[in-house]
C-alpha cells in the first residue's frame, strides 16, 4: 500500500532520484503526489503592487489564515527589519509589543492579513498620531549597517578633553580629519583637572607620559607627580600641539542621535543655557573610565544624618575636616587617600571597607622599582595566560603552573611583610587575581597613620546611618560629623537613545567591544580611554586614538561584523573563566596591558616588540611610553 506524502516515497521512488531530471520527475509523479504543488497555498492578492512584500512575509510567518502573538509574530517582525531598512529596530521586544497591539484591531490575540498589510503600511507612511509616534521611535533607533571603509568620514565628533579626547584630535588630525571636541567645563584635563584632596598618580611620571609629548627634563625618572603637576603637564600638551582650536569649552553634549545614512546629530550646549543640533559623520565617546555620575549608596537614614556627606570626587579641600570625626567608606586607593587627609586635617579619620585589596609598594622590598616587576614581558608570563596565546605557550603556563603559584606567594609574603598587614586586612583572594580589580599602589603614609592610631580601619559593610554616625552590619557604632564615599562612578550611556544602547549589548559586567574601542553592531562610533582600564593608561589611551586613526584612513581593513562579534565573546569567556566579577570586568586589563598593547600595534603593521633586538631587555627591561613612540610620529 503507498501511504500519501513523503512517507509514501518506497524505496522505488528514492531510486528514482539518481535518474535523469526529467524521468526522475515522471518517475515521482507516478508514484506520489508533488508537496509543493498540491498543497493548499494562499493565493497572492497584491502580486504586483507595493503590498506585495508585506503580503509575502504574511503568509511566510502566518499558521494559515492568521498570524498569532509569540514567536510567529516576532519572526515577522525580524523578516520587516530585514527587508525595511527604516523599521530595522521593530525587532525591540517593546516596539514589537505596541505594533501587534496597533495591528490587531480586533483585540482577539491574532492578526489577519489585512490588518498586517494595512498595519505595514501605516507603519511606512504614518498618518494617525499613534502610528507616528510608533515610527518616531523606530527611528529613534534606526542605524546602518557596519561599514567596510571609512572615506566618507569628514567630520568627528570627540567627547571630553582628558587625555584620551586630546590624543585622538592629534591622531585624527593627522590624517585630516575635522575634529570638534565637546568639553563641559571651562579647560582640558579631565579628571585631573579638580579631583580629591592630596590626588596624584600613583605610578612614576615614565608611565604616565604621553608617546610624542615627554615630561619636561626637570622631571627626573621615579618622581610621583601630584594632581597640579599632571594637569599642567596635560595643558602643556594641549598648547603644544595648538588641540584649543579644536575644543569648544563649556559645552557639554546632551543628546547623540543617529541620522538615515548612518551618521550623527548631536544636541549639545551649557547646561542651563540654549541647545544647539549638528551633524557629524563620526562620534568619539572619549569621558573616561570615571565619568559622571559618581556611585553613592543609598543607606537607610542617610537623610537623618546631622553632618555632611560628599562623595571623594568633591572632598578637594581636606580643610573642612578640621575638628570633625571622619568616616570613609570604600576599600580602593581614593578611599585609603580620603582617610590620610581626614586624619591629617580632623579629630579622627575611620575607614570602613568592606573587603581588602593588596597594596602594592612602590619599591619591592625597598630596593626595585615596582615597574621591573610588573611591566616587563618576564612580569607578564608570570599571569595567567592571555586568551591568544599560541597552543605552546598554553602548554609551557600549564607546566610551570606550579613555579608561577610560588612566585606569587612570595610576592605577597613580601608585600604583607612591607605593609606591616593585621591579619584583618589580609586580602582573601590570591594577589595575581585581586590585582584586576583595580589595583592600588601606595606609599607608607597609611601604614604608617594606621599603627600610631592616627587612622582606624574597620572591615564591614554599613547597615544604616544615623543622625550622630553610622551603625555597620556588626552593630559597630561608628561616630562621625563628616561621611565620605570613596565608592567609584557610575557609567551611564543615555546620550544614546535606548534602542541604540540595545546594540552596544550592556552586559551587567560592563560594555565588550571589539579591541575595547567599536561595537560590532553600532557604526561610525568609537570609545577611546571609556571601556578600558590599565596600569599605563595615557600610553594605552593614545595608542587607541592611533589604531582608530589608521581604521578611519584605510590604513587598518577591519573584519565583518561577524568576526568581531565572535572576537568580542571569545574574550568576554576568558575573562568570566577566571577574572572577578565587577560592573567594568569588560574594561579591565590591568598587567595584561601588554598583551593588549601587542594586538593593537600589531594591526596597525607594527613591531610589538618596541626593544629592538637586545632579547634580555625585551624579556626584562619595563615598557614605557618611549617604546612606542615611533609609531605616533609616523
Amino acid at each position: 500500500m503507498m501511504y500519501r506524502g513523503a512517507r509514501g516515497l518506497s524505496h522505488h521512488v528514492l531510486q528514482a532520484k539518481m535518474w535523469s531530471n526529467s524521468s526522475s520527475l515522471q518517475t515521482l509523479r507516478g508514484f506520489a503526489f508533488n508537496i509543493y504543488e498540491e498543497e493548499p497555498r494562499q493565493e497572492a492578492t497584491y502580486k504586483g503592487t507595493s503590498k506585495e512584500l508585506a503580503e509575502a512575509i504574511f503568509q511566510q510567518h502566518a499558521d494559515g489564515a492568521v498570524l498569532s502573538a509569540g514567536n510567529p509574530f516576532k519572526a515577522a517582525c525580524t523578516s520587516l527589519a530585514s527587508e525595511y531598512k527604516e523599521l530595522g529596530a521593530i525587532t525591540n521586544v517593546a516596539l514589537e509589543g505596541r505594533l501587534f497591539e496597533l495591528m490587531d484591531k480586533t483585540g482577539d490575540g491574532e492578526i489577519v492579513k489585512e490588518e498586517f498589510i494595512n498595519g505595514v503600511e501605516n507603519l511606512l507612511n504614518p498618518t494617525t498620531p499613534r502610528f507616528k509616534n510608533l515610527r518616531m521611535r523606530l527611528d529613534s533607533g534606526r542605524v546602518g549597517p557596519i561599514p567596510s571603509e571609512f572615506k566618507s568620514v569628514k567630520k568627528v565628533a570627540i567627547i571630553g578633553s582628558g587625555v584620551a579626547g586630546l590624543q585622538t584630535a592629534r591622531a585624527l588630525g593627522k590624517i585630516g580629519k575635522e575634529c570638534v571636541i565637546f568639553e563641559k567645563d571651562d579647560n582640558v584635563g579631565g579628571v585631573w583637572r579638580s579631583n580629591y584632596d592630596s590626588f596624584g598618580l600613583q605610578v612614576p611620571k615614565e608611565l604616565y607620559e604621553f608617546p610624542e609629548y615627554p615630561w619636561p627634563g626637570h622631571v627626573q625618572n621615579g618622581h610621583f607627580p601630584t594632581g597640579p603637576e599632571t594637569q599642567a603637564y596635560i595643558e602643556s600638551y594641549a598648547k603644544h600641539f595648538d588641540l584649543h582650536k579644536h575644543i569648544r569649552f563649556n559645552t557639554g553634549v546632551h543628546q547623540i542621535q543617529s541620522t538615515p545614512d548612518s551618521g550623527w546629530k548631536l544636541r549639545f550646549g551649557p547646561k542651563d543655557g540654549p541647545k544647539e543640533i549638528e551633524e557629524f559623520d563620526f562620534v568619539v565617546v572619549a569621558t573616561g573610565m570615571y565619568g559622571w555620575p559618581p556611585h553613592i549608596p543609598n543607606v537607610r537614614g542617610q537623610e537623618q544624618f546631622k553632618g555632611e556627606i560628599h562623595h571623594s570626587c568633591t572632598f578637594t579641600d581636606a580643610s573642612v575636616c578640621k575638628d570633625k570625626n571622619i568616616v570613609v567608606v570604600g576599600g580602593g586607593k581614593s578611599a585609603i587617600d580620603n582617610a590620610v587627609s581626614g586624619a591629617k586635617h580632623g579629630k579622627s579619620s575611620t575607614l570602613v571597607y568592606r573587603s581588602a585589596h593588596w597594596p602594592v609598594p612602590r619599591h619591592l622590598c625597598n630596593l626595585v622599582p615596582f615597574k621591573w616587576g610588573t611591566y616587563s614581558r618576564f612580569g607578564h608570563f608570570m599571569l595567567r595566560p592571555y586568551h591568544d596565546c599560541s597552543n605552546v605557550a598554553w602548554y609551557l603556563h600549564s607546566m610551570l603552573t606550579p613555579v608561577k603559584w610560588v612566585w606569587w606567594r612570595i610576592v605577597e609574603l613580601m608585600f604583607k611583610t612591607q605593609f606591616g598587614l593585621p591579619k584583618e586586612m589580609m586580602p582573601t583572594r590570591p594577589i595575581d587575581i585581586d590585582v584586576f580589580t583595580g589595583g592600588q599602589i601606595l606609599n607608607y603614609e597609611f601604614r604608617d597613620m594606621l599603627k600610631s592610631g592616627q587612622v582606624k580601619a574597620k572591615k564591614g559593610s554599613l547597615e544604616k546611618i544615623t543622625p550622630e554616625g553610622v551603625v555597620l552590619q556588626d552593630g559597630t557604632e561608628i561616630k562621625a560629623d563628616m561621611i565620605v564615599f570613596g565608592t567609584g562612578f557610575t557609567k551611564n550611556y543615555d546620550l544614546l537613545d535606548r534602542l541604540l544602547q540595545n546594540k552596544l549589548n550592556l552586559e551587567k559586567d560592563g560594555l565588550y567591544l571589539y579591541r575595547n574601542v567599536l561595537p560590532p553592531r553600532l557604526p561610525n562610533i568609537a570609545f577611546v580611554g571609556s571601556e578600558i582600564s590599565t596600569f599605563n593608561n595615557i600610553l594605552t589611551h593614545g595608542l587607541q586614538a592611533e589604531w582608530l586613526a589608521r581604521v578611519l584612513d584605510g590604513k587598518i581593513e577591519l573584519p565583518s561584523s561577524g568576526t568581531m562579534l565572535h572576537a568580542v565573546e571569545f574574550e568576554q569567556a576568558w575573562k568570566r573563566s577566571w577574572m572577578p566579577s565587577t560592573s567594568a570586568r569588560a574594561s579591565i586589563f590591568q598587567l595584561h596591558m601588554m598583551k593588549y598593547h601587542d594586538s593593537l600595534v600589531k594591526d596597525m603593521g607594527e613591531s610589538h616588540r618596541r626593544k629592538g633586538w637586545n632579547i634580555l631587555a625585551e624579556a626584562f627591561v619595563p615598557y614605557n611610553a618611549q617604546d612606542y613612540s615611533p609609531i605616533f610620529k609616523r
